[in-house]
C-alpha cells in the first residue's frame, strides 16, 4: 500500500463526500439568483418593422401605421428602424403584425402605377386574390409585366400595381384585348 494517491483517487474521494450544509445553501442561493436574472433578462430578439393595422396597397406609411416588433430569428429583407419605412408607399396590402420587407415597399414614391386589366379567363379571375403576385401575358404569349401585385379584384377585372413603364404598356394592350395573368 502506498501513501501517495493519484489525481483520480482524490476526485473519487471528493465525490464520495457529502457536501456541507453551507455549500448546499450557497449553491441553492446561486441557482435562485440565476433564475431571477433570466426572468428579467431582456429579449434579445431580432427587431423588425411590422404593420400596426391592416394597410391597403399604395398607402404612404406614417409612424402610426407601423411599429417595431422582436422576432426569434432574423426576417430577410426587414427593417430594424421605423424611420426607414415612414413616408414610403406599400406596393401591396399588408396585414397587422406581419413584418414589412423591401419587397413590400415601392422602390421610390411614384415609381408604381395601378392598372385595371380585364382577365381573359373568368375562372382564373376568381382564383386571383388581393396581394397575389402575377405576370401579365398578352394573347400573343408576350410577357408584358412580371411580378405585378394584385391590388383589387372585381369580377373579371383585376387591378394590378406594377412599375409605371410596364403599366402604360399593359393599359394600352388591355384596351384591345383581354389579357392573361399567371400566378407566381
Amino acid at each position: 500500500m502506498t501513501l501517495s494517491s493519484t489525481f483520480l483517487d482524490r476526485i473519487r474521494s471528493l465525490a464520495r463526500r457529502r457536501p456541507s450544509v453551507a455549500w448546499r445553501r450557497f449553491l441553492a442561493l446561486g441557482l435562485a439568483l440565476l433564475a431571477v436574472l433570466t426572468a428579467f433578462w431582456p429579449d434579445v430578439g431580432h427587431p423588425a418593422v411590422v404593420a400596426s393595422r391592416d394597410l391597403p396597397a399604395g398607402v404612404p406609411l406614417t409612424a402610426s401605421d407601423v411599429r417595431l416588433a422582436s422576432f426569434s430569428g432574423p426576417v430577410s429583407g426587414s427593417f430594424a428602424r421605423v424611420d426607414a419605412v415612414v413616408g414610403r408607399e406599400l406596393s401591396g396590402p399588408a396585414r397587422a403584425g406581419v413584418p414589412l420587407t423591401d419587397f413590400d415597399l415601392a422602390a421610390t414614391p411614384g415609381d408604381l402605377a395601378s392598372v385595371a386589366v380585364k382577365v381573359a379567363d373568368q375562372g382564373l379571375a376568381d382564383v386571383v386574390r388581393t396581394g397575389d403576385r402575377v405576370d401579365v401575358v398578352s394573347a400573343s404569349a408576350e410577357v408584358l409585366a412580371e411580378n405585378a401585385s394584385v391590388r383589387e379584384t372585381r369580377g373579371q377585372v383585376v387591378v394590378l400595381t406594377l412599375p409605371r413603364l410596364n403599366a402604360t404598356r399593359v393599359a394600352a394592350m388591355s384596351l384591345d384585348h383581354a389579357l392573361a395573368v399567371t400566378l407566381r
